[in-house]
Order: C-alpha cells, then structure tokens, then sequence
C-alpha cells in the first residue's frame, strides 16, 4: 500500500503522457490512409513501405535508452514530447510528395522513442517493486483508453477536416496533456530504490550473453510481427470484412478494448502468479483470433471478436516486456538494456507492415499474412514461457 500512496501520481503521469505520445499515432494512423490515397493515388503496399519508415527511424531505441539512462528519463521524455508535436505540425505544412511524407514519418518514429514505452515503463518501475506489475498495466491503459475514444473521434474529424487536421488534433494533445503530465506528475525515483550506477561506467553488454535476453526480443519480434501488420492497415482490413467507414473505426476501438483488458488482467497476474505461464497464455489469445479473421471471413461480428482478441496481446505486450526487463536485469542498465529488445521489437513491426500491404498487393486479400500471424504468436508464447527470472525476494533497484 505504501507503494500505491507514493507512486501514483507517477502511475497518472506515465498513462497520460503514453496516451499522447507517438504510440497514439501508430494506433491511428490507418484512419488517414484513405483519404491520403484518394489524394495521392499510392496503392496500399506503396504506403505500407512509407508507415515501415517509423520502425527503421525506431531502430535507434538502444540510444535512446542509453540517453535516459545517462541524462534521466524526465528530461529525455519532455524533450521527446516537444519534439513529436514538432514533427507533427510539420506534416501539416509540407506538401503531400512521397519523399516529404516518407522523411516526416521517419522523423516521427526517430523521435517518438523518446516518448514510447521505454521512458514511462522506466518511470514506474522506480517506484514499484510489490505491485509493479499491475502499476505497469494501470500506465499502459493510458495508451488503451485513448486508442478507445479517439478513433470515432478522428475519423470524423479527418472525414469533416481532412487529415491534417487530424495530425494538428495530435500535435496539440502531446503538447497540451502530454509535456505538462511528464514534467508536473512525474518523478525520479525514492533515493532508496535509485540504481547505484555512475554515467561515466563502461557499458556492460553482459545481458546479451544471457538467455532470457535473447528469449525477449524473440518473444517481442513475434508479437509485433503480426499485431502491427494488421494495426497498420485495420481500417482497410475491415473494409474488405464488409463494414463500413464508421464500423471500421470501430474496430480500432474494439482493437484497444482488448489492450485495456489485457493489460489489467496481465498486470494483475504478473504479480501474483508464475510470469512465464501468464505471457504464455496470453499470447495465445491473439493467435485465435488471427485464425478467426482468416477462417471467417465476412463476418462482422466474428472480426470485430477476432480484432478484440489481437488487441488482447498487445496490450499485455508492454506489461511483459517492461516487468520482465526491470525483474531479471534491473534499473541501472535498464534503458538500453530495453532499447535493444524493442529493436527487435521493432523489427517485426517494420517487417509485419512491410508484409501486410505487399501480400495483399499481390494476393488480392489479408489472409495469408492472418494465418501467418497465428504462428507467429504461437512461437512468441513458447518463447516467453522459457524464460527464468529470479526469485520474487530478491528483486532491487540495482542491476
């Protein structure tokens, strides 16, 4: 309980600014897509490779990690917020050419690390150690709640004002609710809990030797793989499941819906139960919907179950990644320790967009990449389940 007193401003803090950051977008950004290929005339798989440039600018996570490790994550968080509603008032003003909108959307993705779940899993793991796991679910909802409410929300906007207006909407929500969050609500942790560790030590690349890390960033490759395929292009995805425009967006929100769900259940598990066998279970959940898109196709009701189910995972994924991180390695390297496995992370999302769009380029439908999805989620389950974290009574602060 006295965790719970102590940190939740800190919990608020890191929901409100992970609900504003550059994860919104990627949650969003498939509302755009058919207004911008009416304009353009690009084919889905010209804008699946254009939406890949966010994961290679992403690439770039073990340096972001490193900088928060070095400077503090606060201060690096900020500086990222103001930076991503830069890039967004950006895209704004240019003209819609590929090589402008390829080089903004790099751009988002490079500097929206700063503010991805590197910084605010950091945050809260500094304050958690008991409840760390369902505190880390409570911050993640952030990013769910508001892939909830905000997708209705922008495809009528978008619909009314076109999609500029869409990403002026999101330049003034990091500015606006996301900055003042990170610098009014959150804190550096308890003196008691701070990671002994001086900025000038060596690097110690001694994790990478281990074999939970290497089973991570396996688990996190195919967890990504699939779920931002499909996130990339949901709209388009539903469209040829027969819904409309306005059912479509609907299941970006029925998507988030089940991030909320998973994370809470996930959190709450994670500190009550065997971790492995609650990130094993969990991963199997969005394999059945994968075959459920691809096994019914046409069925709205089944489709909107099956996104649900997909959106399960995803949600659990941060939860999973960020306890297992900060149980098995620590705080003191944790920034780069989780800026390599969200590379891999990263990865599968620039190969799962990559591939959604080009199958369907040349199948004609999504349905091969779905049932390619399900075994990619079965190999991330067996993948998490083999890792080994030390017992409960041991875990500190320090590497």
């Amino acid at each position: 309980m006295t965790e719970w007193k102590r940190g939740w401003p800190v919990v608020l803090g890191a929901a409100l600014a992970a609900g504003t950051g550059v994860n919104l977008l990627y949650n969003i950004s498939s509302i755009f897509l058919p207004q911008l290929q009416k304009e353009t005339g690009w084919s889905l798989g010209q804008f699946s490779q254009i939406s890949a440039l966010v994961g290679l600018g992403s690439l770039a996570a073990p340096a972001a990690g490193w900088a928060m490790d070095r400077f503090g994550f606060r201060r690096v968080y900020a500086l990222g917020m103001i930076l991503l509603a830069c890039v967004y008032v950006v895209v704004t003003l240019l003209p819609l050419a590929p090589g402008f909108y390829a080089s903004a959307v790099f751009t988002a993705g490079l500097v929206g690390l700063l503010t991805s779940s590197i910084a605010y899993t950091r945050a809260v793991n500094g304050w958690f150690t008991v409840n760390r796991g369902f505190a880390l679910s409570l911050a993640a909802t952030g990013l769910s709640l508001s892939a909830v409410i905000a997708p209705p929300l922008f495809e009528q906007l978008v619909t009314a004002e076109g999609w500029r207006a869409g990403y002026f909407a999101l330049a003034l929500l990091a500015g606006l609710i996301g900055l003042p969050a990170i610098l009014f609500l959150l804190r550096d942790e308890p003196d008691t809990a701070r990671p002994t560790i001086t900025h000038d030590a060596p690097v110690d690349k001694g994790h990478m030797r281990t074999p939970a890390f290497w089973l991570l960033a396996l688990m996190l490759f195919c967890m990504n793989f699939p779920g931002s395929g499909m996130l990339s292009q949901m709209v388009p995805m539903l469209l040829e499941e027969g819904m409309t425009a306005k059912t479509a967006a609907l299941g970006i929100s029925a998507f988030a819906a089940g991030q909320v769900g998973g994370r809470l259940a996930c959190g709450w598990l994670l500190d009550r139960t065997n971790p492995a066998q609650v990130g094993f279970w969990f991963t199997l959940v969005p394999a059945i919907g994968c075959l459920m898109l691809w096994k019914f196709e046409g069925n709205v009701l089944l489709s909107m179950i099956a996104v649900t189910a997909v959106g399960v995972q995803q949600g659990a994924e941060i939860d999973l990644l960020g306890y297992f991180v900060a149980r098995r390695f620590g705080l003191a390297r944790y920034g780069i320790i989780y800026g390599w496995i969200q590379t891999a992370g990263w990865a599968g999302v620039i190969g799962g967009i990559l591939m959604f769009g080009q199958i369907h380029d040349l199948t004609g439908s999504y349905t091969l990449f779905q049932l390619v999805g399900a075994f990619a989620y079965l190999g991330g389950a067996f993948a998490i389940l083999a890792v080994r974290l030390p017992p409960r009574e041991i875990v500190t602060g320090a590497a």
